[in-house]
């Protein structure tokens, strides 16, 4: 079924515009103009910032004038993920999107309902002529996927509302006031190479499930960079191992589900070398037989010859960093049964000549965030490797259930006879920038059902979305 058919006809009608534009952090031009264009057609004021930020005003409707003007936020940008025999590049063409059995999804690739949808609702309410609403100053961001960048960058001395929407949530039955802060840490070496004769493989580890780094990193499940690491530490330890190339991961956000190395053994020790690989693919199988089933280790005899290499001082380097970096839930919340604090090692590549490990942090607090930053500081310093860090935003850190999100809460009940609750996430929003700029800020974060985000398998609960647009709009009356 084609998106534009679906309903509410408004929201999915401009979600199916939005697949048609690339929209990949870094690259927002496109879809900046785009809304700055929406607006002109409808006579509405609209300013574009240097970081492509775009904000756009809504006069209140008759009989609203003195209702307390709402901000409504979403950010333009996405994760663009594609599978290896995809038709589309998501981050050049965009995303192929159709609706099946109650979900819309995108062919072999990321959707981008993350947060497209976020910004198709209020295009809807920015584009409608019957529905009542106050005052509305609607905020539209780039580069939130790599740190938040364009919130940061956003100027919110313009903004007069202090009741705040963000449209960004992943869960329907969550009513979210408060998540954490994050910093993408870099680890970086430059190596010396060499040329090592002998047997030349391929090893790569493929078919993890993955995920969001924030909200399914308490899930269990593997991370590809994590169980390479442990590879070439066991196969090192049993053979003249020399490692060429590495790359895994493709996002730092998301949890690694591939992994690959090129290495070259001494010829004698082939056979044992691929005893080892062989002997591990079954151990990890069985480890992360429930959260990784399609989990698959294949080593790719590529013959013999001579490879370029890191020299062995550097490639044992790499390795123990791989081996010792945090990688997971660090601290659990002691006020909520949430991830309060974990890392992710996010995207890794190393060739002869120089290596790069990044690593996600996050924190629902900002102290403990700080304490994280230090400790793979102090790990990089141990090594001798270069350390940075980059993207970093503060924690949105709650200090209670406000008056707005009870209200909220109580209209949700009352409109679907269900309950929703009141939570803080692990992942970052940038209701958290936002509550800096804006003293006394009364935020909520909502949003449909999404699955898969930052995956291939992005999936939108087409039943969650019309559900949460009825919801926004009675949010506009209270």
């Amino acid at each position: 079924m084609e998106l534009a058919e679906l309903k509410p006809k408004k929201v999915f009608g401009f979600f199916n515009e939005l697949t048609k534009i690339p929209r990949g952090s870094g690259n927002e031009k496109a879809v900046s103009d785009y809304l700055v264009e929406f607006a002109g057609k409808r006579g509405l004021l609209a300013y574009q910032d240097d970081l492509n930020n775009v904000t756009i005003l809504k006069p209140a409707t008759s009989g609203m004038e003195d209702k307390e003007t709402v901000i409504l936020q979403a950010h333009m940008d996405m994760v663009c993920v594609a599978d290896k025999d995809a038709k589309l590049d998501p981050a050049k063409d965009g995303v192929d999107a159709y609706a099946e059995d109650g979900f819309v999804m995108a062919r072999g690739t990321s959707l981008g309902a993350d947060d497209g949808i976020g910004i198709a609702m209020i295009l809807a309410v920015l584009d409608s002529d019957d529905i009542s609403h106050p005052m509305i100053e609607a905020v539209f961001t780039a580069d939130e996927e790599v740190g938040l960048g364009g919130a940061i960058g956003y100027d919110g001395s313009r903004l007069k509302g202090k009741r705040f929407i963000n449209i960004d949530t992943e869960e329907e039955n969550h009513i979210v006031i408060g998540c954490a802060g994050g910093c993408r840490c870099e680890l970086s070496n430059k190596c010396k190479n060499t040329k090592t004769e002998g047997n030349i493989y391929e090893i790569s580890i493929t078919g993890l499930a993955g995920g969001h780094s924030g909200m399914e990193i308490d899930k269990g499940g593997a991370n590809a960079n994590v169980l390479m690491g442990r590879l070439l530490a066991l196969a090192s330890d049993n053979a003249e191992l020399g490692l060429g190339t590495y790359e895994g991961g493709t996002k730092d956000n998301a949890i690694c589900t591939a992994a690959t190395a090129a290495v070259v053994v001494k010829k004698k020790q082939g056979k044992q070398f691929e005893k080892t690989v062989k002997a591990f693919a079954e151990q990890i199988a069985s480890e992360y037989r429930k959260s990784d089933p399609d989990l698959a280790v294949k080593c790719k005899d590529k013959g013999k010859g001579k490879l370029e290499v890191m020299s062995t001082k550097d490639m044992k380097r790499f390795i123990s960093l791989l081996n010792v970096l945090p990688n997971g839930v660090a601290k659990m919340s002691q006020i909520a049964d949430m991830v309060e604090t974990s890392s992710n090692i996010g995207v890794v590549s190393a060739k002869p000549k120089n290596f790069s490990i990044v690593v996600s942090v996050r924190s629902c607090r900002d102290a403990t965030l700080e304490w994280m930053i230090s400790r793979i500081g102090m790990t990089a310093s141990a090594f001798g490797t270069e350390f940075a860090t980059r993207g970093r935003y503060p924690a949105w850190e709650s200090d209670g259930i406000s008056d707005f999100a009870r209200s909220a809460k109580e209209l949700y009940g009352r409109m679907f006879d269900r309950d929703i609750e009141i939570i803080t996430i692990h992942a970052g929003l940038e209701c958290a920038v936002f509550s800096k700029k804006i003293k006394g800020m009364d935020a909520i974060s909502i949003g449909p059902d999404l699955f898969g985000v930052h995956t291939s398998s992005e999936k939108l609960s087409i039943e969650s979305a019309a559900r949460e647009w009825e919801f926004l709009l009675g949010l506009l009356k209270l």
